[in-house]
């Protein structure tokens, strides 16, 4: 049965827009040859359909909701049917947790075992799913800490972006002004002013 298609654009996806208990889980959209009884009877022979599917699971959960790519949820998860459908890989959004200096190579390849790949999704592992790795609650509270930190950050980090956009477009200025000035000759120069 063929399903409504959501033609999003990765572009103009606004991560505002999506429900907040929905940035925290990993959705995957994937193609699967799905058999066509009815029409492989009549055919003689196995015939197969490729078909949408979406798995849904969330961070630290060894479970996963796997289902036909509806609409509902390629609404629900614009950014990854957008990126499936442009062929590009689906990949969770947020910071890596390679990032956290803290996190051991065998603590971020435990937790990577059971898709949870952002300090994000660190974050938001329930209590009920954390209990399977050593530390969980120092773990989630560090990370939760590396966020709270980086979004106080971000006004100053925005702020210096500005001031060194600004500083690179005045010696651009500085520049084409110094061109100018060697480009006209010096007889043409209205004389200078005299302060007196």
């Amino acid at each position: 049965m063929p399903t409504d298609t959501y033609e999003g654009n990765v572009a103009d996806f606004d991560e505002a827009s999506q429900a907040e208990g929905d940035k925290k889980l990993l959705a995957k959209f994937f193609t699967e040859a799905v058999h066509q009884e009815f029409a492989s009877i009549q055919a003689g022979r196995p015939i197969y359909k490729d078909e949408h599917f979406v798995s849904v699971r969330a961070p630290g959960s060894r479970s996963e909701v796997t289902a036909p790519a509806t609409y509902e949820y390629q609404q629900r998860f614009p950014r990854q049917w957008a990126l499936f459908k442009r062929g590009l890989e689906q990949t969770q959004s947020g910071t890596p947790l390679s990032m956290l200096p803290w996190m051991s190579k065998s603590q971020i390849a435990e937790l990577n075992a059971v898709h949870v790949v952002t300090v994000e999704q660190l974050a938001a592992i329930p209590d009920s799913s954390g209990q399977q790795f050593m530390g969980h609650h120092s773990m989630k509270q560090r990370a939760q800490a590396y966020l709270d930190a980086a979004k106080e950050a971000a006004p100053t980090i925005r702020l210096q972006a500005e001031l060194e956009k600004r500083d690179a477009q005045i010696a651009e200025l500085k520049e084409a002004v110094e061109i100018l000035k060697a480009a006209v000759p010096k007889s043409a120069l209205p004389p200078p002013i005299e302060q007196g």
